[in-house]
């Protein structure tokens, strides 16, 4: 048994090389859950060790112990050396109704709403040096015309990042901190230009081109149908209205708004049949020119300009990776996509941005498309094996795109439920009707729409585009009506996770009959969705948001709307589709103060935060916890068993409690003393540790 083994391991050892981008998203992981930052040359000195290690060991077995180590160590210092480029001050506190003025980099439209992405700026009253390198500020649209470049002024409240809304979610301040954004903030009326500039260099010019056309779309194909056009082409998601992003959300064909390999393939595709296609029309270019090579080279360019176009989101650059390993193969006669490419392209991301890592769209993507090559390896012939009847190839060819919706929907189903705690019941059937519908018709009429637009023709194809994506709109908001479209659970824990990802690339990468041990994995990761244990009452980190749980195991607001962010994504975490009303939730309340009280315990939450008879007379009360957005310690607040106030939650974030006889469990976003390079210093004033 053991030769067997052995034999069988040797056997697999040429595609265990396809697992080196893992040794870099260990070394990843391991940098950003330190609670504080690492000395700058920590990560640059275990690459150097571990590099010696490795070349002192690369011609003995040693190195199967060497290789590992060094890719952790490239992983952790590559994010190390991403934080420190992309370093930029951070706004401390709230500034209100101060001038603030900048350079446009970035024009985001949102529904009824526009956000620029100022560099640059000049804040009124905020010294140059705690200035950030850039802002992030939205106001209500009310038609403008600008332009990236333009140096642009208006009055604004700025606020600092915005913090995780409760431990072990999205980290929203890491991910502002990584596009060099310091701050964001609301202007009251729209900016004025202080002057118009021409946009500098490519960037500049393909920022504006990307923007006049989302604008063209919205414009001439108005409603959902032009929203949609504009994010397929261009990335431009906001303007989508939020009906239509939910039924797309819950009917599984979400990924079709997120420009990735499916776009970029279709685009690359018709570009190189086409011009394939036409040079073959001439006997004498055919028989001259190598015409398969030429269309390889320009599909390619049309990729890459899609690429730049679209803003270069994590997908279409994985997809681009291995669009372009693809059409250089057809150039050097070589064979093109493979699991070698997919790592390729994974290292490549990786190592130029770390913190992609984090992203649904990287988790999503590649898992899906590890899965549809190696579905595409081992079945792959005998769905595109050559067939005499043309029907049987359409046949074929039919039944291949079915199952390769079902490998890739099952393949990203435990990063859907970890991202987005919900699982589209009939997103398969959806996408044996879209996916067709998107190769022949919304695509093609996207890229002729493109080739006519320096004519001003766009309107022409602009018609099949509108047809393809209504057909695309009516399908999802009829499958989101279907009974259990949508289904909602709590996400597997971070080790569930890992779990289940282990499980998808052993069975991916593997190819002896032992691979069938990926699935147990993949279930078993699935499976720590049992073992979550929901939390009795969350507090928010301003306070504005307090969500308890009650006997029933539903939760209602004991403060805030559960129509605000921050309600739904903590109902969403829970697997709850909606708030229980405060009045129909038993829980004794009123406008100043609730008593919560379950599992033998009693919280006191004090809603409103001016009344100081109020917060006297509770801070007397022999309660469990006593929470109210003041600043408190044990000695000025002394009845209670403990006591949060607004230092412990400006200090540690958002709070998780979990009732018991034996006491009581709290998580907070951020626990010890540490500070990551996109936190903010709080120093805390007091404390409320238990007495």
């Amino acid at each position: 048994m053991f030769s067997s083994v052995s034999r069988t391991f040797s056997e697999e050892r040429g595609r265990l090389i396809f697992l080196w981008p893992v040794g870099l998203m260990a070394g990843i992981a391991w940098y950003f859950a330190l609670s504080g930052e690492p000395p700058v040359l920590f990560g640059s000195g275990m690459l150097v060790v571990s590099g010696v290690f490795l070349a002192l060991t690369w011609r003995n077995p040693f190195r199967v112990i060497a290789i590992p180590i060094f890719l952790v160590a490239l992983g952790f210092s590559a994010a190390s050396v991403r934080t420190q480029i992309v370093a930029t001050p951070l706004l401390q506190e709230e500034i209100h109704y101060q001038q603030v003025e900048g350079t446009i980099d970035e024009i985001e439209p949102v529904e009824k709403k526009i956000k620029l992405v100022i560099s640059h700026p000049i804040v009124e009253g905020l010294a140059a040096v705690d200035t950030p390198l850039r802002l992030r500020i939205s106001f209500r649209d009310r038609g403008g015309a600008w332009q990236i470049g333009d140096r642009v002024r208006m009055m604004a409240d700025l606020f600092p990042l915005p913090q995780a809304v409760m431990p072990g979610s999205y980290d929203f301040a890491r991910h502002f901190y990584f596009r060099r954004i310091g701050g964001n903030g609301f202007a009251m009326r729209p900016p004025e230009i202080v002057w118009a500039a021409e946009p500098s260099g490519i960037a500049g010019f393909l920022n504006n081109l990307r923007h006049h056309i989302g604008d063209d779309m919205r414009s001439k194909m108005p409603g959902a149908s032009g929203a949609v056009a504009a994010a397929m082409t261009v990335g431009e998601t906001g303007p989508i209205p939020a009906n239509d992003k939910d039924n797309l959300r819950n009917s599984g064909l979400a990924h079709m708004l997120a420009i990735a390999g499916l776009h970029l393939g279709i685009v690359a595709a018709i570009i190189f049949f086409s011009v394939r296609l036409l040079l073959a029309l001439s006997p004498t270019l055919a028989l001259k020119f190598p015409i398969k090579k030429i269309a390889a080279f320009t599909a390619l360019s049309g990729a890459f300009f899609y690429l730049l176009l679209a803003g270069c989101p994590v997908p279409a650059l994985r997809a681009f990776i291995m669009v372009g390993v693809l059409f250089l193969g057809f150039m050097l006669d070589r064979s093109g996509i493979s699991l070698r490419t997919l790592a390729m392209a994974a290292g490549f991301i990786l190592l130029a941005f770390p913190e992609a890592m984090f992203g649904a769209s990287f988790q999503m993507s590649f898992s899906a498309t590890l899965a549809i090559i190696s579905f595409s390896e081992t079945f792959g012939s005998y769905f595109y094996r050559g067939v005499p009847s043309w029907k049987s190839k359409i046949f074929n060819h039919g039944l291949g795109i079915i199952f390769t919706s079902l490998v890739a929907t099952l393949a990203t189903a435990p990063f859907v439920l970890y991202n987005f705690n919900r699982l589209a019941s009939f997103g398969l059937l959806s996408n044996i009707i879209v996916v067709p519908l998107a190769t022949f018709v919304i695509m093609p009429a996207m890229v002729v729409s493109l080739l006519l637009m320096p004519l001003g023709l766009q309107g022409i194809s602009y018609v099949p585009l509108k047809f393809g994506i209504d057909i695309m709109l009516k399908l999802a908001a009829w499958v989101t009506a279907l009974p259990f479209a949508s289904l909602h659970f709590p996400a597997p824990s971070d080790l569930g996770l890992v779990i289940s990802t282990t499980g998808l690339l052993w069975l991916c990468i593997i190819r002896a009959k032992w691979r069938v041990f990926g699935i147990p994995l993949i279930i078993a990761g699935l499976c720590t969705i049992a073992l979550h244990r929901p939390p009795d009452m969350l507090i928010g980190h301003d306070m504005r948001q307090v969500m308890a749980r009650l006997d029933d195991g539903e939760y209602t607001l004991l403060k805030g709307s559960a129509k605000s962010f921050t309600g739904e994504d903590w109902l969403r975490a829970e697997g709850q589709d909606a708030a229980v009303p405060l009045k129909n939730s038993g829980v004794e309340c009123d406008r100043e103060i609730c008593r919560y009280r379950a599992k033998g315990r009693e919280i006191i939450v004090i809603k409103s935060d001016k009344d100081e008879a109020l917060l006297e007379s509770a801070c007397r009360e022999n309660a469990d916890i006593l929470a109210a957005w003041r600043y408190l310690t044990r000695e000025s607040c002394p009845g209670p068993q403990r006591v949060i106030g607004r230092n412990e939650l400006e200090t540690h974030g958002a709070h998780e409690l979990w009732l018991g006889g034996k006491g009581i469990s709290i998580a907070r976003v951020r626990e010890g003393d540490g500070r990551r390079a996109w936190q903010l210093p709080v120093e805390p004033e007091g404390d409320g540790e238990e007495k």
